[in-house]
């Protein structure tokens, strides 16, 4: 190998280094710049306000340390996973051309990937153990996975339809409202808490790369109206299930 060959490699070497380092560095600082000022802050807070030792410092700090390094391979995965994966299956799910297939996959969709949402899961255990199994985990999991299949149907609608977003999403809020005072006073914080749940880290990247890709492929639909505020219909819509369950137990 000649010395002008090496000299051109060393170049590309060099790159291929910095644009590891660039992407290593890049997720770790969006991290660092969402994760240290609230760390800052409580600890402050604990040291000079309220002025009390940390219980075991050393777990919480490496538990903070490890808080950071999944934080940074979550959002290298939601780039280069989830969000590609939302994009393509919404763009071919236009070019199949078939509306039916659209709605009865946003459903199965919608009921499959809250199951995995661990929040909802945390939910339906402390339901089950506040109310001494009267209401069952299983339950609580059912319904808001089943409104959130029927949430992504109405909000993939609202895109197929070209629905204004207000027409769609004031009517929602507004039957949870009339809905409220008639249910059982045990299910209505229950319900409300139900909608936050559901807005977790698996679901939100699917339905936001899916509503806007679908909107970018349909003709005449703009992504920035049409295809966002989906996680706002999904969320409201276990919702009004769980409230309807409140007024049939009442």
């Amino acid at each position: 190998m000649t010395e002008q060959q090496k000299s051109t490699e060393r170049p590309k070497g060099q790159s291929r280094g910095s644009e590891t380092l660039m992407a290593i560095w890049e997720p770790l600082k969006e991290t660092l710049i969402s994760v240290l000022p609230v760390v800052i802050f409580l600890l402050a807070f604990n040291a000079l306000i309220l002025r009390r030792p940390l219980a075991n410092p050393r777990e919480i700090f490496s538990g903070l340390i490890l808080t950071i390094i999944g934080l940074t391979i979550f959002i290298q995965g939601l780039n280069k996973g989830l969000l590609p994966l939302g994009t393509t299956v919404g763009e071919n799910l236009t070019a199949f051309g078939n509306p039916w297939v659209i709605l009865v996959f946003s459903f199965i969709l919608g009921y499959g990937m809250t199951l995995a949402e661990p929040s909802l899961q945390a939910l339906g255990m402390q339901v089950e153990e506040f109310s001494a199994g009267q209401i069952t985990k299983t339950l609580v999991v059912q319904l808001v996975a089943l409104g959130v299949g029927v949430g992504l149907v109405i909000g993939m609608l609202k895109v197929i339809m070209g629905w204004p977003y207000i027409y769609v999403i004031i009517p929602l809020y507004l039957l949870a409202i009339a809905l409220a005072p008639f249910a059982s006073r045990t299910l209505v914080g229950l319900a409300f808490d139900s909608g936050s749940v559901t807005t977790g880290p698996i679901t939100v990247p699917i339905i936001l790369a899916l509503g806007a890709a679908l909107a970018s492929a349909i003709g005449g639909r703009d992504p920035l109206i049409d295809g966002l505020g989906l996680v706002a219909i999904v969320a409201v819509s276990p919702v009004i299930g769980l409230l309807v369950l409140g007024i049939l137990a009442r």
